[in-house]
């Protein structure tokens, strides 16, 4: 840096992160695809009889709302669509656009690592489900791709949030930066 003067994106949590903490964004880009992978590839076939049905996470969720359950669409809207997205959002933000130093980073950082454990209910749900079918009689369930991939998009954004909140309350990095 040149002069007394600096740019914004010179002081985010990208720009002064070091060794492996530099793969934070590539990790909340790759989290970002794979959770849109994870909610539309197909999650759980259900077989009953001879017939076979895919379901992905958004048919299912979208599925409660057909049906009328609504209370039970708005739990898994909320933690399985709004928060992951959300989630995912808030954290590149903070980490590609957000100064280090602005008061809502380290307070935004520490609510997602705080709300973040609720991102495993979904799949929590859909191994219940699993469980729940292959005891009937005469159906079972299995699990696809899109549960894998939205799995990975959970733990990695969780681990990005994780990072971020340590990162921006990190008093090292803090006395270390400071203008």
């Amino acid at each position: 840096m040149t002069g007394e003067t600096e740019t914004h994106t010179e002081r985010t949590l990208a720009a002064l992160s070091r060794g492996a903490d530099r793969l934070v964004g590539v990790w909340l880009v790759l989290a970002g695809a794979l959770l849109c992978a994870g909610l539309f590839l197909p999650a759980v076939s259900v077989q009953r009889f001879f017939l076979t049905r895919e379901y992905s996470l958004a048919e299912g969720v979208f599925g409660f709302l057909a049906s009328g359950d609504w209370f039970l669409f708005l739990v898994t809207f909320v933690f399985s669509i709004l928060f992951p997205v959300g989630k995912i959002g808030v954290c590149v933000a903070l980490w590609f656009f957000v100064r280090r130093d602005h008061p809502l980073t380290p307070l935004l950082s520490g609510w997602l690592t705080a709300l973040s454990k609720w991102s495993m209910l979904d799949v929590f749900v859909i191994a219940l489900v699993v469980l729940l079918l292959n005891g009937r009689l005469l159906s079972s369930a299995d699990v696809h791709s899109g549960v894998i991939a939205f799995t990975v998009a959970v733990l990695l954004s969780t681990y990005a949030a994780r990072r971020i909140n340590v990162l921006s309350g990190d008093p090292k990095m803090r006395a270390s930066n400071a203008p």
